[in-house]
């Protein structure tokens, strides 16, 4: 964009953040500030091009990545991994240029912090279901790679319209999740996942489900008060979360929700 036009749209985005109230979630704040530079651009899919490469660049790994799994000692720890590993993927941290089978097997050789392996693992056999929450495009190969190895139904949530880089029912379908789970939308566009601006059916789902894994941080950010069904499965990109959660840069984690 020119600067004149960068000049207008922070006109715009400056009273939102000076006016928000203090409770928000920066998710929430930018599901605001993205609303205005979608209609200052006039485009609805504003990151469409890097979604497009991060697609193609997950899914040519497709066969590598199970084969992590398939050769593991513990198939759903390293599916795990290898789904958190994915959350490297992203448009919006300011990484530099990576390259992502690196990532990804630097990754699954460190530890799955949080502590909560063995309770997934459990409250998900209790359950006989779970409720995946997406995060982004890329990650969704992974998250499939994640799904195959489980053995209870998967319902796998997505974005209602586009957002940043999130992954939505076409991106899923690309990914071929609906061939391993049932794809849903939740109703909203918000980074993360805003309950209040989800559909009903979507939160009676959300409410009805015994186990929840919730992808990335905007999720972490936007659920971490909604209970121990509630698992968070990410990789720490932004230390402010990885002070609030206890752990490093780089770190992959699952973490359990708490009451």
């Amino acid at each position: 964009m020119d600067q004149a036009s960068q000049n207008r749209i922070m006109k715009k985005v400056i009273p939102i953040l000076e006016n928000a109230e203090p409770h928000l979630t920066p998710a929430a704040l930018a599901d605001r500030t993205n609303q205005v530079i979608r209609e200052e651009i006039g485009q609805d899919d504003l990151y469409r091009e890097m979604k497009v490469i991060s697609h193609q660049h997950a899914q040519d790994m497709l066969p590598d990545l199970r084969a992590l799994v398939n050769q593991a000692e513990d198939p759903l720890l390293m599916a795990l991994k290898v789904a958190a590993a994915g959350n490297v993927i992203d448009v919006v941290h300011g990484q530099k240029e990576y390259d992502l089978w690196d990532e990804v097997t630097a990754a699954v050789h460190q530890p799955l912090y949080g502590k909560s392996v063995e309770t997934f693992r459990n409250q998900l056999a209790d359950s006989g279901s779970l409720l995946y929450l997406a995060d982004n495009v890329g990650e969704t190969v992974f998250d499939r790679v994640l799904i195959e190895t489980l053995e209870v139904p998967v319902v796998y949530a997505v974005k209602s319209a586009p957002i940043l880089n999130d992954a939505t029912k076409e991106d899923a379908l690309k990914a071929g999740i609906d061939q391993v789970a049932a794809v849903i939308s939740t109703g909203s566009r918000g980074p993360g996942t805003l309950l209040e601006q989800c559909s009903e059916d979507f939160q009676d789902i959300f409410e009805n489900s015994g186990v929840v894994l919730a992808k990335g941080q905007a999720n972490y950010e936007t659920l971490d008060d909604r209970g121990p069904k509630m698992f968070f499965l990410l990789r720490i990109k932004c230390a402010v979360i990885g002070r609030e959660i206890g752990f490093s840069m780089g770190n992959l984690v699952l973490k359990q929700g708490t009451p």
